[in-house]
C-alpha cells in the first residue's frame, strides 16, 4: 500500500496499552506518519474543533473506541454529528471494540458515520485492508 499523502490516524480509547500497540500497528505498516493518541473523546472533539478554521482538512481515520468512561463511542458519534461537513467529509470512523457484541454490532452499522467495525486488538491484515478499502482510488 502506498501511503496516502497527507493522512492522519486519530486513536480514541481508554486503554493506553491499546492505544500504544495501535500506534505501532499504524506506524510498522506505514498507514500514515501522523498518529494522534487520545484516553478521551472529549479531547478529540475539542481537537477536531480546531480544525475547522484550517483552510483544508487532511483525510484522516479515527479509530474509536466504542467501551469508554466518560463518553462513549456513540456520544462521540452523536457530538461529532454536528460538526461542519468539511470535517465529517474528510474523517472515516472505524470503531473499535473487544466485545463486539450483537447490540454494537447494530448500532455501528445503522450509523451513517461509521465506515467499518473492528474487532480489538487490530490485526494488520484487517485494518489495512478496511484502509484500502477507504482509499482505494489512492492505492
Amino acid at each position: 500500500m502506498n501511503s496516502i499523502p497527507d493522512l492522519r490516524v486519530i486513536l480514541i480509547d481508554d486503554n493506553e496499552i491499546d492505544l500504544l500497540l495501535h500506534e505501532k500497528l499504524i506506524t510498522l505498516q506505514q498507514i500514515s506518519r501522523t498518529v494522534l493518541s487520545f484516553l478521551n473523546a472529549n479531547k478529540a472533539l475539542e481537537f477536531l474543533s480546531s480544525n475547522i478554521s484550517l483552510p483544508r482538512i487532511p483525510p484522516t481515520i479515527i479509530l474509536l473506541d466504542i467501551q469508554m468512561p466518560e463518553m462513549d463511542g456513540f456520544e462521540f458519534l452523536h457530538a461529532f454529528d454536528a460538526y461542519p461537513q468539511k470535517i465529517k467529509s474528510q474523517c472515516h470512523i472505524i470503531m473499535v471494540s473487544s466485545t463486539l457484541d450483537y447490540g454494537d454490532i447494530t448500532r455501528s452499522n445503522a450509523n451513517p458515520l461509521v465506515t467499518k467495525l473492528l474487532r480489538k486488538p487490530l490485526l494488520m491484515k484487517e485494518l489495512r485492508e478496511a484502509v484500502e478499502g477507504i482509499f482505494k482510488d489512492f492505492v
